[in-house]
């Protein structure tokens, strides 16, 4: 839906959405509505998240994408970095429906904030920014701008040359989001940003349990004990994507690629998965060693030092594996970012929740030593893929867009005729 009616109407549906989430959770009584509220919730942040990354795409060009999407994981992890802390004491002191009630509070705040100050960037409601938006896409800064200039402007002509045409609002259609699923190149990107994603999540979401058993710890210490991670999720954000634009003018120097600032360059004949994928082995191999590290110390009691660490290194390894992919994903699909991010979010919460689900029966049953090493060794296979990925990747784009094209010129032969 963002890809052509801009961005603004989709981020105000997705702050709607999750405000109502958070206002029927603090008010309802039963577990039924509990889960049901809590799936309109992700809807709305979820989503979010798509948008987010889809106005990096808008703003920043291949060489320099990295940073921004860096930027861009950064406000989206403070969450989990600071959010558990946040809900552990409001938990504590005010009860659990405090939690829903300050979400609620704060994003109506933002949603304000968000309507008078976000412009739009949807290229194809805007353009370069040289179209002025109209109607929804217009925020109150930017409408009083226009009525600004319109009153500085002797005659209407000039307005009327810059006026866009009228644009309907189209149907969200899914299907955008799915075909990417279904092409061999994204597939297999997403389905190795799922699994990665996976081990994470696992971890994080093990934390209640296995802290509360080994450590005894309350609803309050337990909050704090996700900083770690959110931690080295942060640092991985603002610190990888400059070595990722940086990997990116070493590889376009050594092929002759000039690169102007601002300007899209073309990448049907550039390695873009080896620049992306080279950055993602080191946060692989961290990553691998976090979850050995963490499920070992939980096991043996050490310190709550120990984990802790482990949790700092999972967030620091697994957090640039997943932004680097991401930016690829969007980097194969630049015109339609948001669909792509789409896609992330689909697999990865779908794999991510089984993981979740199923983290705590296999602690139990196999101990968390074991439970984490099986993650780990998952991980050890995974590394496998992205190897592949960048020996056979751009052969397999060229033959995607080879395809797209000869199906183009065919729908062209025959409306001729």
């Amino acid at each position: 839906m963002s890809d052509n009616s801009g961005r603004r109407l989709s981020f105000i549906v997705c702050y709607v959405i999750f405000i109502i989430g958070n206002i029927g959770l603090a008010l309802q009584t039963n577990y039924v509505a509990l889960l049901i509220l809590r799936m309109v919730q992700a809807v709305g942040c979820t989503a979010a998240i798509a948008l987010t990354y889809a106005v990096v795409a808008d703003l920043a060009t291949s060489a320099e994408r990295g940073k921004y999407m860096g930027y861009a994981g950064a406000g989206i992890l403070m969450g989990p970095a600071f959010g558990p802390t946040i809900g552990g004491l409001l938990a504590q002191y005010l009860g659990w429906r405090s939690v829903f009630w300050f979400l609620a509070i704060f994003s109506g705040v933002l949603l304000v904030l968000f309507i008078f100050l976000f412009p739009e960037t949807c290229r194809k409601v805007v353009g370069n920014g040289s179209i002025p938006p109209t109607g929804v896409n217009r925020s109150v800064i930017s409408c009083m701008q226009q009525r600004k200039l319109a009153k500085q402007t002797p005659s209407g002509e000039d307005m009327e040359q810059t006026k866009p045409e009228k644009r309907k609002i189209p149907f969200p259609n899914p299907l955008a989001t799915f075909r990417i699923i279904a092409e061999k190149e994204s597939g297999i990107i997403l389905l190795y940003n799922g699994f990665f994603f996976t081990g994470m999540m696992t971890t994080v979401s093990a934390i209640p349990v296995l802290f509360h058993e080994a450590y005894e710890l309350n609803e309050l210490h337990i909050g704090l004990c996700y900083i770690a991670n959110g931690m080295g999720s942060l640092i991985s954000s603002l610190t990888m994507g400059h070595v990722v634009d940086w990997n990116f003018r070493r590889h376009a120097k050594a092929m002759g690629m000039i690169i102007n600032k601002g300007k899209q360059q073309d990448l049907s004949n550039f390695p873009i998965e080896r620049v992306r994928l080279q950055i993602v082995v080191p946060g692989h191999i961290l990553g691998i060693f976090g979850l050995l590290m963490f499920g070992w110390t939980v096991k043996f009691q050490t310190h709550i030092a120990g984990p802790e660490v482990a949790l700092f290194v999972i967030g620091l390894g697994v957090s640039t594996a997943f932004n680097i992919t991401n930016g690829l994903l969007i980097d194969l699909h630049r015109d339609q970012p948001a669909a792509a991010t789409a896609a992330v979010n689909f697999v990865r919460c779908l794999m991510s929740a089984a993981g979740s689900a199923a983290i705590i029966p296999m602690c139990h049953a196999m101990n968390p030593g074991w439970a984490f090493t099986f993650l780990a060794l998952v991980y050890v296979v995974l590394i496998g893929v992205i190897f592949w990925v960048m020996r056979d990747g751009m052969r397999w784009r060229q033959e995607f867009e080879e395809k797209k094209r000869i199906k183009r010129e065919e729908q062209e032969r025959t409306e001729e005729t």
